[in-house]
């Protein structure tokens, strides 16, 4: 195998054989262009596939801990005694005021409709009542509560979707407080 100097001016007969090789090992290449398209091309759909999920994972997660704040800020509204005033200025009751403080603050990140919301006394052993699904009771001063919220959060990505049943996975908050002596 020759070698070229930088210190000649000008390529000798002695640089052909090594410039005749480079040529044969990218004459190999040239004819193998099309190669690297196809092999983008067949990474392409994994490869955009794995980009949907971390996305919708992502937002999967964000939904997950929107519906915990609400939840949480649902229940400092609870537990002080406070209500809220509608759009018309009439006080709501109590639970009302607690189901609208934690659509308000979940409607960032899901639609405030699709989400299950209980409010209801635990027994003394901290346990759940039979019945306590869909119950709405925000109970009287000193009383141990709980709230619970569900959503069903439907995957985008298709490849997801088939892995979860209808396509959703539930994302559950609860809370459980004491609420405070109000009158």
């Amino acid at each position: 195998m020759s070698v070229c100097h930088a210190e000649t001016p000008t390529p000798s007969a002695r640089c052909a054989p090594a410039v005749r090789r480079r040529g044969r090992v990218f004459g190999v290449v040239r004819n193998s262009r099309g190669v690297t398209i196809m092999e983008f091309a067949t990474v392409l759909p994994f490869l955009f596939l794995l980009i949907l999920s971390i996305l919708d994972f992502g937002l999967y997660f964000f939904a997950q801990h929107t519906l915990q704040f609400a939840t949480r800020e649902g229940v400092r509204v609870a537990l002080v005694g406070r209500t809220l005033a509608d759009a018309n200025g009439q006080r709501m009751t109590r639970a009302a005021s607690i189901v609208q403080t934690i659509s308000d603050h979940a409607a960032i990140a899901m639609d405030p409709s699709k989400i299950e919301i209980s409010i209801f006394p635990i027994n003394p052993d901290f346990t759940d009542p039979t019945g306590w699904q869909a119950s709405q009771d925000a109970g009287g001063p000193g009383n141990y509560m709980r709230v619970r919220t569900r959503y069903d959060y439907p995957f985008i990505t298709p490849f997801i979707r088939v892995l979860m049943s209808d396509g959703k996975l539930a994302v559950r908050a609860q809370a459980t407080y004491r609420n405070e002596l109000f009158n």
